[in-house]
């Protein structure tokens, strides 16, 4: 819910930084531009433009925003993929740097180095206009600093480096720029309408990048609360080892569960997963979350065990529910390509699986054999001592 209440935001911030008061009295400037020869002054001074050329010229202006929009945003994520495993650090700073920004566009705070203009310059003769030229206008134009874009764009740029996910972060600079260029779109379309109507409101349009500012504050709330929520367990202070070297990091439940409960769930490749299906072979599941640092070590020590078991009647499974971990299936799949695990990662979505275990700490593993929970392992082991522990049960006879 947040997520599509974030698209709506920086939807609305595209469509606000059109309309700031930065860019408005330069939009007749760049559409005259546009327009090139098309451009027609009337005997009583109007001014029309032929619709057919300017909307092409238009069209290619957009695609250079979009084209400089898209390398930004790739250049953000790439750095927020880089650091995602202090990824609620990043959530926290991008977001109180938002709010600083929205209290910056309603003018409550000032900031003097946001408030110079800063542009590219480039020696091109706009009297001549056709579509690369056009695209080239639009990709330099999209690199001027205003005070009234430059703080919408960044808080989008931040947020896009603060996801896990690529598609994500790519996706919120592809929304930010649609709401930007749709007004370019209708402007092509109806460039003398629009640009009498824009004369006519400009002081109306102007209230709204303090709209604008108030929508990047709320952003940067709703980062901040993620980021808290993202903070990893902290688990090392509670944890405790054994003589066998078990490392237990949580409350322990007493419950007797000797049989274990049957699911159906699919993976992250959408493959299905039967717990009974597998009856004849000796079973290590083990329950985790992206919250927990000890949890995230220990993979290390399945994926070793999967690489070594593959072909011999053991079947390696873990679970994680996205509702515990805080994180969606796209960002758990993230974590998991990046670090190149290959053993299966079955989602419990409504944590029903986690409940019928009774998992109330983190790592959670059972070894189960012939239809018996043989084993719980209430806690984290290196890897020596799991495949001890999974080949003493694998050994002792039905």
């Amino acid at each position: 819910m947040l997520e599509s209440f974030q698209f709506i935001t920086i939807f609305i911030e595209g469509l606000i930084s059109f309309f700031s008061p930065c860019i408005i009295p330069i939009i007749p400037l760049y559409m005259s531009y546009l327009a090139g020869n098309a451009k027609t002054v009337n005997k009583d001074g109007s001014i029309t433009y032929k619709r057919k050329t300017t909307l092409l010229h238009t069209f290619f202006f957009v695609l250079g925003i979009s084209v400089s929009f898209f390398i930004l945003g790739l250049s953000f994520t790439a750095l927020g993929k880089f650091f995602q495993d202090t990824k609620y650090i990043l959530l926290i700073l991008c977001g109180i740097l938002i709010i600083i920004m929205g209290l910056f566009q309603t003018g409550i705070i000032k900031i003097k180095f946001l408030q110079k203009e800063r542009k590219i310059h480039a020696n091109v003769n706009l009297k001549k206009m056709n579509p690369f030229l056009a695209f080239t206008l639009g990709f330099l134009f999209s690199f001027a600093w205003t005070p009234c874009v430059g703080p919408a764009l960044s808080s989008v740029l931040m947020m896009a480096g603060s996801v896990s996910s690529m598609l994500i972060g790519n996706l919120y600079v592809l929304i930010y720029a649609i709401g930007f260029i749709i007004p370019f779109l209708i402007l092509g379309l109806f460039t003398s309408e629009a640009l009498n109507l824009l004369k006519k409101h400009q002081k109306t349009l102007m209230n709204l990048v303090k709209i604008g500012g108030v929508l990047l504050m709320i952003i940067g709330g709703i980062l901040i609360y993620q980021g808290i929520e993202f903070i990893p367990q902290q688990v090392p202070n509670s944890c405790s080892a054994n003589e066998d070297g078990l490392l237990n990091c949580g409350t322990e439940n007493n419950i007797d569960l000797t049989t274990p409960p049957n699911f159906t769930l699919k993976d992250l490749n959408e493959n299905t997963y039967t717990l009974t299906d597998f009856k004849e072979k000796t079973i290590f599941l083990n329950f985790w979350s992206m919250k927990c640092n000890i949890c995230k070590e220990e993979l290390e020590s399945i994926e070793k065990l999967y690489q070594e078991y593959q072909n011999k009647d053991i079947i390696i499974l873990t679970i994680i529910s996205p509702k515990e971990s805080n994180a969606t299936k796209e960002e758990i799949k993230t974590y998991i390509e990046d670090h190149n695990y290959t053993f299966p990662v079955l989602i419990d979505e409504e944590s029903t699986i986690f409940n019928n275990y009774h998992i109330t700490s983190y790592p959670n593993s059972f070894i189960i054999k012939d239809q018996e929970i043989k084993q719980k392992i209430p806690g984290a082991l290196p890897y020596d001592q799991l495949k001890k522990r999974i080949e003493q049960n694998v050994n002792q006879p039905s």
